[in-house]
């Protein structure tokens, strides 16, 4: 199904107009404190200090497939990952790289996320590995 639209010249005016006034209108909608806090919670976010690059499987390369893994896990407080909290959250191929992604995650390190000077959890991180031929 096609769905054409027509208009106006009139009408294409009016309509950037109005796009260019809210446009112009957005940044006076947060308060300065809001961008401030928005920023704070920013620096405080885990930074990544140490990656390991997952081995590309054998079977995957005899037969010239390429994909993605998406990774969910949990960094601790010390900065390392939790092996215990290590899932597939999403993959294509399917289970072609989902073993040798989460081995390589879980040799990854992080600068932890640090709230009022104090390094916690970041429970629900998430990482995805490429793996292209």
């Amino acid at each position: 199904m096609v769905i054409s639209f027509r208009f106006q010249k009139m009408q294409v005016l009016k309509l950037s107009l109005s796009v260019i006034l809210v446009l112009s209108l957005v940044p006076h909608v947060f308060a300065q404190s809001d961008l401030l806090s928005l920023e704070l919670d920013l620096e405080g976010m885990p930074r990544l200090i140490h990656e390991v690059e997952p081995r590309y499987p054998a079977r995957a390369v005899a037969r010239g497939i390429e994909g993605w893994v998406q990774v969910k896990f949990t960094i601790m407080a010390d900065g390392t990952v939790d092996p215990l909290s290590i899932e597939i959250a999403d993959a294509d191929p399917w289970g072609m790289f989902n073993s040798t992604a989460i081995r390589a995650i879980e040799q990854f390190r992080y600068e932890p996320r640090v709230v009022d000077g104090v390094a916690v959890e970041m429970p629900n991180y998430q990482h995805v590995f490429r793996f292209e031929l």
